[in-house]
């Protein structure tokens, strides 16, 4: 029996009742852009992170490429990030005509370094001739960065905060006084609702979460075609918005998203304690951190014979992510190149990630962590990728790709 990645299935057949519901509405209607739909999408999404605004758009990237502009980035800026995510991150910032700068991330957490950052501020290398504007930390596998320090950076160098949380839905922190949710520190916070996302649509959607009135509603016009009426146009914008399908979709999962998450954390837990005494690096969760768990990322040189091992035995996983920015070949013109970021090429050879969604059973976990157990015990010779350096490939059916 086929162990899954994601199990998109079980979630729609939660929320079928609730969606059919709504659909009829929406036709009877015929109000498939905007709409009441969306609008209160936006306000429970709002209300669930404890910001002000959220703003729908098509996609997590249109968040990014949005937030961005809406908060000054353009032509000869500088965007710094980390080269372990997505391409999405970085296409954005190319999108806002910015340049991304790369700093290296935390042997421990996978996120960006605050330590590297800094270093990298202070010895002031410019990759542009205005310098940086804006940080783009990405929350990666869905734990939150180290942001009370990425903020203390920030301001003493008069920089702004995009935080990319397009894998983060319901992580939080701890900024010194109370918990915060992933995405609301910065000037704004990017989401997206890919199906496979914690909190995930039945196609393309995203949202820029802020406290900021101006940006909000900045990130509102430009979503529309500029639009301030409907033949009027303020500026050149985009058509990036969300339909009021995936609005109904995304209100009835974010209604069960908490309880989701807390299955997720229990989920994790559990490979921690099997897997706990397997030569393995586990995912850190560091105090004042909680992870919403979006994938929980192992990391051995001994990953792709434990790949080989799962697949044998139909259990999916995946690699996230085998090529890191700089080595991508769409970022060459950053002038990168190998051994420029150690640790997240360290990471980007050995990572792998297990199935993880909330609808897992106690008994697909435990045999789960059987399978990379034994697979550990029979020491292989074949390590990640030829000299050390993993493949391009991607080990998930499509609909659950990035």
């Amino acid at each position: 029996m086929r162990i899954k990645f994601a199990d998109l299935a079980s979630q729609n057949a939660e929320i079928r009742e609730r969606v059919d519901r709504e659909l009829v509405g929406i036709h009877l209607n015929a109000a498939y852009v905007g709409g009441p739909q969306v609008q209160a999408f936006e306000q429970e999404f709002a209300a669930f992170l404890g910001v002000r605004h959220a703003v729908s758009v098509g996609s997590g990237t249109d968040a990014l490429r949005l937030a961005l502009l809406a908060a000054g980035v353009g032509p000869g800026a500088e965007v710094i990030t980390t080269p372990m995510t997505f391409i999405a991150t970085a296409a954005a910032i190319r999108q806002a005509g910015a340049r991304p700068t790369l700093v290296d991330i935390d042997p421990d957490t996978c996120n960006l370094s605050p330590r590297a950052l800094r270093r990298h501020l202070e010895e002031r290398h410019r990759r542009s001739p205005h310098g940086p504007r804006v940080i783009v930390p990405v929350h990666l596998y869905g734990l939150p960065v180290a942001m009370r320090e990425i903020q203390e950076i920030a301001v003493e160098f008069g920089l702004r905060i995009v935080e990319d949380a397009c894998q983060a839905h319901g992580a939080s922190f701890h900024d010194g006084r109370r918990w915060r949710c992933a995405g609301t520190l910065g000037a704004a916070g990017c989401f997206s609702f890919y199906p496979g996302k914690n909190l995930g649509g039945w196609g393309d959607g995203g949202a820029v979460v802020t406290d900021n009135d101006e940006l909000a509603e900045r990130v509102n016009l430009l979503r529309d075609h500029g639009r301030i009426s409907h033949y009027a146009h303020q500026d050149y914008g985009y058509n990036s918005r969300l339909d009021a399908i995936q609005a109904a979709v995304l209100r009835a999962k974010l209604e069960r998203l908490p309880g989701w998450n807390r299955r997720r954390r229990e989920i994790a837990e559990s490979y921690c304690e099997l897997l706990g005494a397997a030569d393995l690096e586990l995912p850190a969760e560091p105090e004042g951190l909680s992870s919403a768990y979006h994938l929980f990322a192992i990391r051995s040189p001994q990953r792709d014979a434990i790949r080989q091992a799962l697949l044998s035995k139909n259990i999916e996983c995946g690699i996230h992510y085998p090529v890191p920015l700089h080595l991508q070949p769409a970022c060459r013109d950053l002038g990168y190149q190998r051994g420029d970021f150690p640790v997240s090429e360290r990471v980007a050879d050995t990572e792998l990630s297990l199935p993880m969604h909330p609808h897992l059973t106690d008994a697909e976990v435990r045999q789960v962590a059987e399978v990379v157990i034994e697979a550990l015990e029979q020491r292989p010779t074949i390590f990640a990728g030829e000299h050390g350096r993993s493949p391009a490939i991607s080990t998930l059916p499509p609909e659950h790709g990035e």
